[in-house]
């Protein structure tokens, strides 16, 4: 699994040496991890970021809180591991181990003025910062064990967690102003994790941008999403958005809910569809094995008030047809979901998007009027969508009015699937079920993007899962694939070159070479340059930014410059004759 270029924030060559670095030596919860090392790697630089970069809080006082979390969460593994750091926090810490505590077992009831006491208890924004990320890395690594059941590290066995401090006996919530930092640096969407995130969502979390007071931070994660979230492989993309938000749903996380019905919204999944996720995922449409994949993640949530998944349930996984290195990924994905949803609770981040569900009845969230563009060119109020009566129609039980959605939008759906498919056969069936799948899901449509632009989306998914699902194919993320493309044949073409070839051969040569291109600049040659679509819409489809979509499609009509020149120069040279 190749891992996209690091961040200057990276760990050594050798991830253990962090490891070894924070715990004195290489715990057995990463060993057994080994069948999937960009996870290793990933936790390796999150450890590095929270524990032994120095910040506003002592490293004595993180290894105390990492064991109050491991106490609260009775997880004896990491109570035992964290207890060869410190023992116990300072008396005069009872602010702070108060708070690690709760946020470790009712992260969704903690509240500004949670933050406040931990305030009067001595910390400024720098050192709550570092608090709720260490507590989040905590729950990470007790949901790594809770899981993976480790063998006991030498010299650690036998240790048992100790009862966990008490907690006030009201866990009422009176909320005040969100989010709970008041000093929030300003580090700039051209800052390069921003960037990151903005050209893969679309926008900028809050849940990241809050921490910039710790940019080191930042990066781990981000760096974490680029090398597990964004690699197609073991588990595809669509599925390790969906983990994201059963966990996240599981941990009553409305911010972190509404952010993935919306990423996964831009990957071609129905809001509907996401509904069922959050509601029932046992009455979700999708494969059983999909189904028992998310029942399995949810068990690791930590906030759900399930018991640890029990070693049966990772044994179906594998009966399903799951491998090794699909499971650990599983793992390794409701453990840093836990993690995000940690840091959202203790630093009281906003929603970036309207939320369509309330999963904590009595905590109001200030909900935005809108939701966050999901492209850098959005503007506050979309452009007219030519279907939205149609759509509308639709909406309202006039059946009859998705025969014009389908008339207007039929060629260029099936034209995109032809192109990423190579066949018209399985290009006319996947254009029938996108049909399908739009018309079963039109209700859930919202019009935050045009129409087409939504079609588009759900042909580009199922396009790509057809060709995963057939051969394997690559993935439309960026990856370095073709980092060892140079046009060199750039050659003047005829300003005319219909004249040279019949426009049927023209046709037949531009196909060939459209077909031969790697997939994911063949996709947005099909969107831009056949389908006709704005620079914008094409963004939209693929849930990149426009600056992505940029690159990408003029890397693509490159290659295909480069791939058609020597046939049109030649045809040119003979015209000459």
């Amino acid at each position: 699994m190749s891992l996209a270029p690091a961040f200057r924030n990276s760990t050594p060559a050798d991830p253990f040496d962090a490891i070894r670095n924070a715990f004195g030596f290489v715990p057995n919860l990463f060993h057994v991890q080994s069948g999937l090392p960009c996870a290793v790697e990933s936790e390796a630089q999150i450890i590095a970021a929270a524990l032994l970069n120095q910040g506003a809080l002592s490293r004595q006082k993180k290894d105390a809180v990492l064991l109050a979390v491991a106490n609260a969460a009775q997880n004896a593994y990491c109570a035992a591991l964290f207890r060869g750091g410190s023992h116990f926090l300072p008396d005069g810490d009872s602010a702070l181990a108060n708070f690690a505590v709760k946020l470790a077992r009712y992260g969704p009831w903690i509240s500004g003025n949670d933050v406040e006491a931990l305030r009067q208890g001595g910390c400024a924004d720098g050192a709550v910062l570092e608090v709720v990320v260490t507590v989040a890395l905590g729950q990470m690594l007790c949901t790594l064990s809770d899981a993976l059941s480790p063998v006991p590290d030498p010299g650690f066995t036998g240790l048992i967690a100790s009862q966990p401090p008490t907690l006030p006996e009201s866990l009422e919530v009176t909320e005040t102003q969100r989010p709970y930092l008041s000093d929030i640096p300003r580090l700039g969407s051209d800052y390069e994790p921003f960037a990151f995130l903005r050209e893969q969502f679309g926008f900028i979390p809050n849940l990241f941008e809050v921490q910039a007071q710790r940019p080191d931070v930042v990066e781990a994660e981000v760096q974490a999403l680029r090398a597990i979230l964004f690699a197609e492989d073991p588990l595809s993309r669509l599925q390790k958005e969906k983990i994201i938000l059963a966990v996240s749903a599981a941990n009553l996380n409305t911010c972190c809910v509404a952010a993935q019905t919306e990423i996964l919204s831009t990957l071609g999944l129905p809001p509907e569809e996401s509904d069922e996720i959050v509601q029932d995922h046992d009455s979700a449409t999708m494969p059983d094995a999909d189904k028992s994949l998310l029942g399995y993640v949810r068990l690791l949530a930590r906030y759900s008030g399930a018991t640890a998944a029990p070693p049966a349930a990772m044994e179906r996984l594998a009966a399903l047809g799951f491998t090794e290195p699909q499971i650990l990924e599983a793992v390794a994905m409701a453990a840093w979901t836990n993690f995000l949803n940690t840091v959202q609770f203790g630093l009281g981040t906003v929603p970036d998007f309207a939320p369509r569900h309330g999963l904590i009845p009595n905590k109001p969230y200030p909900f935005p009027a809108h939701g966050r563009p999901t492209s850098e060119t959005s503007a506050p109020s979309l452009p007219a969508d030519p279907d939205a009566e149609f759509v509308a129609r639709v909406q309202a039980g006039d059946t009859d009015a998705f025969e014009e959605l389908v008339r207007r939008h039929f060629r260029r759906i099936f034209g995109t699937l032809n192109g990423i498919l190579g066949n018209a056969d399985a290009a006319r069936d996947a254009t029938q079920d996108v049909f399908l799948k739009a018309f079963e899901h039109i209700r859930g449509f919202q019009g935050r993007s045009k129409f087409s632009t939504w079609l588009t989306s759900i042909a580009i998914n199922s396009g790509t899962e057809l060709l995963r699902q057939r051969k394997g194919d690559e993935s439309l993320d960026e990856g370095n694939d073709d980092e060892g493309f140079r046009p060199r044949l750039i050659q003047a073409w005829s300003e005319t070159p219909e004249q040279l070839l019949a426009a049927s051969q023209i046709r037949d040569l531009v196909r060939q070479a459209v077909l031969r291109l790697p997939q994911k600049y063949r996709v947005a040659v099909l969107l831009r340059d056949i389908n006709q679509l704005s620079t914008e819409e094409a963004a939209a489809s693929l849930g990149i930014g426009v600056p992505a979509f940029k690159a990408r499609i003029l890397r693509g009509r490159l290659m295909l410059r480069e791939s058609l020149a020597p046939h049109f120069a030649r045809q040119a040279r003979s015209a000459k004759c």
